[in-house]
């Protein structure tokens, strides 16, 4: 009887578990209004958000060339917005600070305020190529996953960087 009684006890708690993690009575696709569970007609939001996120650039396009940066330049230019409107970071020898304003999928940097290094080598060229972006007007932004690209096509050539989110802002 001993035997019977433990493979009841098994059978029972068997059922119990079953029940507690079952769908509740819903539908085969698991809710209750038949639709699937984790399926949404809504796009994904981004894994990383466009303001609070630290960027870290990491390719430059002209036209519809895109290079990597140039050597000694990896890691270096970075940029943050806050919710305040400010933007701040560094060109990759200069610190800069202005203000940002985003509307929609755009984004426009006011005039920046940077430090004055003399700035040589891939570090200057990837200065020089931020700081022409930034100032070119209104650019569109787009975030896929943890990678965001500010792009500006008012030169009549498409300028753009991408971005790899690197931290959230604290």
């Amino acid at each position: 009887m001993p035997l019977l009684a433990a493979a009841l006890i098994a059978v029972l708690a068997l059922s119990a578990t079953a029940t507690a993690c079952g769908d509740g009575g819903a539908t085969p696709g698991g809710r209750p209004d038949g639709g699937l569970t984790g399926l949404s007609t809504e796009p994904p939001a981004p894994a990383s958000p466009l303001v609070d996120t630290v960027w870290t650039v990491d390719s430059l396009r002209s036209g519809g060339t895109a290079s990597s940066l140039p050597a000694g330049a990896e890691g270096r230019a970075r940029f943050a917005l806050a919710a305040d409107g400010t933007a701040s970071g560094s060109l990759g020898c200069n610190r800069f600070d202005a203000k940002a304003t985003v509307e929609g999928n755009r984004l426009t940097f006011g005039p920046l305020t940077t430090t004055r290094m003399a700035c040589e080598g891939g570090p200057g060229e990837v200065e020089r190529a931020l700081t022409e972006l930034f100032g070119s007007g209104p650019l569109d932004w787009k975030i896929q996953g943890d990678a965001l690209t500010l792009a500006a096509t008012a030169s009549g050539t498409a300028t753009a960087i991408t971005a790899k989110a690197a931290s959230a802002v604290e």
